[in-house]
């Protein structure tokens, strides 16, 4: 009974998360996993991701996600990754108006170690990960400050390296119940970019079939981050064959 209580307790907190501060903004993250274990020591997995932005009102980008993962010792793992990003892009000018909005692609590269224990029914791990993401230059209309008029503006190509350490507790209350807590840092060529902070708890419905639910609350360092701070309400589901 009081297992019961402690998880309904942390779902009414993740539904809380919509009253925030005014300046920050709240979304919502649906993504499915396709997870494949090749043998006991590889394995693959596919993730397709949406996301939300402006208080749930507008998309703010789709996503496909293929990474592999290969256990080299019981406590450490390598992986490596490969995610097409499908962004909704917005461009303001100094009076914060809106000049610009358009789709636009990404390509990300990872690569990462994941050491990890067990202290019971606790499960303790560190994350290290190396992360490039390139942005094509895209030519866009876009209005212009003076007088309004639509002109055309190139957007130059860019790529960004982004190192990320993430902690993660995670604990076996009971076979189908696995709450967690993390925090992550995303760390670039100008110091820290941005903090991400999440609590929630994985559902292990079966072997093959589990569910996700968190809360996230990710905060901006750098002043150029366009995305500011934001509340998430995230969903997953894995299927593992």
């Amino acid at each position: 009974m009081e297992r019961k209580t402690i998880v309904l307790a942390l779902l009414a907190m993740m539904a809380t998360t919509q009253i925030k501060a005014q300046s920050d903004d709240f979304g919502m993250w649906y993504e499915v996993t396709l997870d494949k274990k090749i043998n006991k020591s590889l394995s693959a997995d596919l993730t397709l991701e949406h996301r939300s932005r402006d208080s749930h009102r507008e998309t703010d980008r789709w996503s496909g996600d293929l990474g592999i993962e290969y256990k080299l010792m019981d406590w450490l793992k390598v992986s490596a990754g490969y995610a097409f990003l499908y962004d909704n892009n917005e461009k303001w000018n100094e009076k914060h108006t809106k000049v610009a909005k358009y789709w636009g692609e990404r390509h990300r590269f990872n690569a990462g170690l994941t050491a990890s224990c067990d202290v019971g029914d606790l499960s303790i791990s560190l994350r290290e990960r190396w992360q490039y993401t390139y942005r094509p230059e895209k030519t866009v209309d876009r209005e212009r400050v003076s007088d309004g008029a639509i002109d055309e503006k190139t957007y130059n190509g860019k790529g960004k390296n982004i190192w990320r350490n993430r902690l993660q507790l995670k604990y076996k209350l009971t076979k189908t119940w696995r709450p967690y807590a993390n925090g992550e840092s995303f760390v670039g060529g100008a110091g820290l970019d941005k903090l991400r902070f999440a609590v929630g708890t994985e559902i292990r419905m079966s072997k093959r079939h589990s569910f996700d639910v968190k809360y996230i609350f990710q905060k901006a360092c750098d002043d150029d981050d366009e995305e500011g701070n934001r509340h998430v309400i995230g969903f997953g589901y894995t299927y593992k064959f």
